[in-house]
Parts: structure tokens; C-alpha cells; sequence
């Protein structure tokens, strides 16, 4: 489904500075702070784009105008998704992209055992002659 024979130049598009948790909504970000994450990429864009089955296009060389430093987009298509009734608006998508890429398996967090520490001895308060 990455590479799709129709033109894509009509479908919607995705750049991964929407979705970046680091982002103001002036540099470019179009989803709220809660939903956000931190440093999205193209490719787990692609991933949750595959999972939700919606026809999308990567264009690697693409970058957004606001922040050129971030390489790739998606093209994605919601015109002809009668199928889920989730996602009608881009607005409704970039939501539901932000909340799947929080919950892919190469953003979560492998849990660290706590230590524990021993006690520190309290220095003596009395002076010393």
C-alpha cells in the first residue's frame, strides 16, 4: 500500500513536525499537547498508517517549509473511506496517528528496576576541637 499507482497529488499530507510533542502551534504542530509525541518519524507514521489500513504514499525527499530540518512526509488518502467511520476529517487523523505512534512498541519505555540505595551516614553535627 506504500506505493500506489493513482495520482496522489490531491490526497492529504502529513508532515511528522504536525504530530512533534516539542513543536508550538505556530512552528507547525496541528494536534493538541495530550495527544502529541515527541520526535515522530515517517516511518512509524507508515506503520500506523498500515495498521489502520489507509492508502498512503512516503515521499522521502519532501520537507516542511517551517522546519526543513525534518526529512519525508505522507501522502495519505481519505477520500474513498466509507469503511472507518473514525477517521472522516485530517483532524480526526492526525489524532488517531499521534495516539497510535504513542502506543507503537519501539516507543515504549522498558521499565528500569528500582535501586535501592544504602542509607548514608548523617555527618556529626558536633564540632571538632
Amino acid at each position: 500500500m506504500g506505493t500506489v499507482d493513482e495520482d496522489s497529488s490531491g490526497w492529504n499530507i502529513i508532515y511528522p513536525t504536525y504530530l512533534d510533542k516539542d513543536c508550538t502551534t505556530s512552528q507547525g504542530r496541528k494536534v493538541n499537547l495530550s495527544v502529541a509525541v515527541s520526535k515522530p518519524t515517517v516511518d512509524e507514521i507508515k506503520i500506523v498508517c498500515e495498521k489502520i489500513n489507509i492508502p498512503y504514499v512516503v515521499e522521502e525527499k519532501k520537507r516542511y517549509p517551517r522546519n526543513w530540518m525534518v526529512p519525508g512526509r505522507v501522502r495519505v488518502c481519505l477520500k474513498d473511506l466509507q469503511t472507518n467511520e473514525r477517521t472522516r476529517t485530517k483532524k480526526q487523523l492526525l489524532n488517531e496517528i499521534a495516539s497510535l505512534i504513542s502506543q507503537l512498541k519501539t516507543r515504549q519505555q522498558p521499565k528500569q528496576p528500582v535501586q535501592t540505595t544504602p542509607a548514608s551516614k548523617k555527618k556529626s553535627t558536633k564540632k571538632r576541637r
